[in-house]
């Protein structure tokens, strides 16, 4: 084996998780494990089995907001009649002067909007007492201005810039003679580390020409020991006022228009001072009477665009932190640990595409936490992650503004082709991770990329998964393509119907899969997938259906000959779950319709009605949701249509209720169901022994199904059978 194969081999082995399942995860686990663990933008709004209208973010997917991406930005800063353009710099902070002085223009600029932080005063005393001050904080904070205030408060009006790349032990060395010098954004290592003792020695040439030194960097363990001060950027709030205020110099206050809808809700997301300072610019030339605030919302969604696109068109920025971008953009508003786990292997994936053919391997110790944070503009919180082994404390990572995580990843599909192998080898390879969350994950983010570009994902992702011999991934392909639709994925009714009808039975079963999801959504279409799937199932297959229940196991079909025994549980789960589902009484309609078709509809329509039958509302012992859905609804009238045998007109629909006692008798009646059916109602009764309510609902049912002697008979023995003696036994009729 090769240097170069021996990572790829060893990226595989870490990739596998465990022996491919013979079954496919239950049904409605595998939807509960979906809605708890996909995003924000999903898990709130009830969107599976209820309709909805979830997205990924707002109409930055699957719209067409095309914005700034990459490049610098420019912003301007207007006083008086007067427009000073300057460069606010880079993504990362490189300042607009490597060196010379720093222009009066920007300085009286500035002075008009520049509003102090907590931490200024306090760094201007350290500063007149020590002549050097080094000013630690994040790049987007406003720490240049910072900087250059302080300095300017000391009534220094000349000041230069150093050449950050210039050895500690050289900085003033060369440098033309000025009160104030800025050293912005000082890259400090362990190899060329800032010592107490170059301190002392600048501190010595200030005092002898009178001059002052702000050094601007990032927190690191490099200056740990060193005495800083940390800057805190002032109010968003604040810095937009008065950048307002210079802007609308001569002019009517615009301090009315903070109070806008949109205006809030870009500052309570704590933008960098940068952006605040180029939102001013848009929202001083805001007029209600020409403009709409929707326009105003867009340069928010511009923002994160623009800032996704300088990330990743940024050739300084380490391929490796690019991955935990990426990663994080996954996995925002999960543990830190896994989003860092899984970008050190996204990065081994990107890292073989640009030295192909080379060994390569992860640096055990990279960026701090601290420092990808604030990169990434996200936060750390304390919170509590619920596991199958109870709650667990974590800190979540998570992007300031919710719209970064799906901005991130379509600028990274749509814009970023090269990297596309690596990341689809990498979601390959965590979709069939042991953990709910990365799954769910997985599912939603290729989702997300089909919104974007679904022929690419669909040879990429979905196409494979869907005919895969893992069951895990025939999962994953259902659920991607469920939530694909609810991104506005217009093309997936198309893609169920090939696939529901494909020679390949994993892919159909995958078809029906997604019809468990989508079931409430295109029940039509759903329930025409469920009867040709049931007209292909073979004779052999319906036998194990039967069996399942003859044997009174409602969780497991009977293992001698499974065959393909996966497409009956497929069909029966996907099925139950539409009957359970927002558009349930359709479903009952179609399921007293198929009692009367061919032998497989008849089954699978006393199947699933069994199936349903045995869901609870909340555990074993609670409510019957069949049951309960008999009792809401209303008796039939005088004379309406009470037999399976008599259906109605297509105008005249049959009664709820009626179709309900119809399945029961048809189930009670079927020499295969008969016993399941019993068992159910034995079930029931067991668990209505102290529930008076439930009691009088299953007497009402009993008195339904008591039309002959026998079934009076039949009846009255499982009762009697259950709870002999019992006052709380039911009243049947002619007992």
């Amino acid at each position: 084996m090769t240097a170069a194969a021996e990572p790829q081999a060893q990226d595989q082995e870490n990739d596998l998780q465990e022996a491919p399942p013979e079954e496919p995860q239950n049904a409605l686990e595998a939807v509960q494990e979906l809605l708890e663990h996909v995003p924000d933008g999903f898990a709130g709004r009830n969107y599976l089995f209820a309709g909805g209208n979830p997205d990924f973010g707002g109409d930055l997917i699957g719209g067409d907001r095309h914005t700034v991406s990459g490049g610098q930005v420019h912003g301007d800063v207007v006083t008086g009649p007067k427009t000073t353009v300057y460069q606010f710099g880079s993504a990362f902070g490189a300042p607009p002067h490597a060196s010379g002085e720093v222009p009066a223009e920007e300085l009286t600029a500035l002075t008009a909007v520049f509003r102090p932080g907590s931490a200024f005063q306090q760094a201007l005393q350290r500063l007149r007492e020590q002549r050097v001050l080094i000013l630690t904080g994040r790049a987007d904070t406003g720490r240049r201005s910072a900087a250059l205030m302080l300095l300017h408060t000391l009534g220094i009006h000349r000041i230069r810039n150093l050449d950050p790349d210039v050895s500690p032990t050289a900085l003033l060395t060369g440098a033309e003679p000025a009160q104030g010098y800025l050293l912005a954004d000082y890259t400090t290592s362990r190899a060329r580390p800032l010592l107490r003792s170059d301190l002392d020695r600048l501190r010595e040439s200030l005092a002898k020409q009178d001059g002052y030194l702000v050094i601007t960097t990032t927190p690191s363990g490099a200056i740990r020991e060193l005495p800083t001060v940390d800057w805190q950027p002032p109010d968003p709030g604040l810095v937009l006022g008065a950048h307002l205020d210079a802007l609308r110099d001569g002019q009517a206050s615009g301090r009315h228009l903070l109070t806008l809808e949109p205006v809030q809700e870009f500052l309570a997301k704590y933008p960098p001072i940068r952006e605040v300072a180029e939102f001013a610019v848009k929202l001083a030339r805001y007029s209600p009477e020409t403009d709409r605030l929707a326009d105003l919302a867009d340069f928010g969604h511009g923002i994160v665009q623009e800032k996704v696109g300088r990330w990743f068109g940024d050739d300084k920025l380490p391929l490796q932190e690019k991955a935990f971008l990426i990663s994080l953009a996954v996995f925002d508003h999960a543990p830190y640990t896994l989003a860092a786990e899984c970008a050190d292997k996204l990065f081994r994936r990107l890292e073989t595409i640009r030295t192909a053919g080379e060994p390569h391997g992860i640096p055990p110790f990279g960026s701090s936490i601290e420092e990808r944070m604030a990169l990434a503009r996200a936060e750390l919180t304390e919170e509590t992650e619920q596991t199958p082994w109870g709650p667990v404390p974590q800190r979540m990572a998570s992007f300031l503004d919710p719209r970064t995580s799906p901005t991130l990843l379509r600028e990274v599909w749509t814009s970023h082709p090269s990297a596309r192998p690596a990341i689809t080898g990498w979601l390959n390879a965590l979709a069939t991770d042991s953990r709910a969350l990365v799954r769910a994950r997985v599912a939603s983010t290729t989702a997300l990329l089909a919104s974007v570009d679904l022929s690419a994902t669909m040879s990429g992702l979905l196409g494979p998964w869907s005919g895969a011999k893992d069951f895990r991934l025939c999962l994953q392909a259902a659920n991607s393509l469920a939530l694909a639709y609810h991104a506005g994925t217009a093309a997936v009714p198309r893609i169920l119907r090939s696939w529901a009808g494909d020679d390949n039975a994993r892919r159909r079963w995958t078809a029906i899969r997604c019809y468990a999801l989508l079931g409430p959504l295109l029940p039509d279409q759903a329930l025409e997938a469920f009867v040709l799937a049931a007209e292909r199932l073979s004779t052999g297959e319906l036998d194990q259906l039967a069996a399942r229940f003859r044997s009174g196991d409602g969780d497991q079909l009977p293992a001698a000959g499974q065959g393909d025994r996966f497409q009956v549980l497929g069909l029966l789960e996907a099925a139950e779950l539409l009957l359970l589902s927002a558009e349930a009484e359709q479903t009952l309609r179609a399921l007293v319709r198929w009692l009367s078709g061919p032998a497989a509809l008849r089954q699978l329509a006393l199947a699933v009605f069994l199936t349903a039958a045995r869901r609870t509302e909340d555990t074993a012992v609670g409510r019957p949701l069949l049951l309960d859905w008999y009792a809401r609804s209303p008796r039939p009238e005088p004379g309406s249509v009470v037999s399976v045998t008599v259906l109605a007109a297509p105008e005249e629909p049959v009664p709820v209720r009626s179709l309900l006692v119809a399945l029961w008798r048809t189930a009670l009646e079927d020499r295969r169901y008969r016993d399941a059916a019993l068992d159910v109602l034995r079930g029931w009764l067991i668990g209505a022994a102290d529930q008076p309510a439930t009691t009088a609902r299953l007497t009402e049912l009993f008195d339904d199904l008591a039309v002959t002697e026998r079934d009076r008979q039949r009846l009255d023995h499982l009762v009697r059978s259950v709870r002999p003696g019992s006052p709380a036994t039911p009243f049947l009729p002619g007992g």
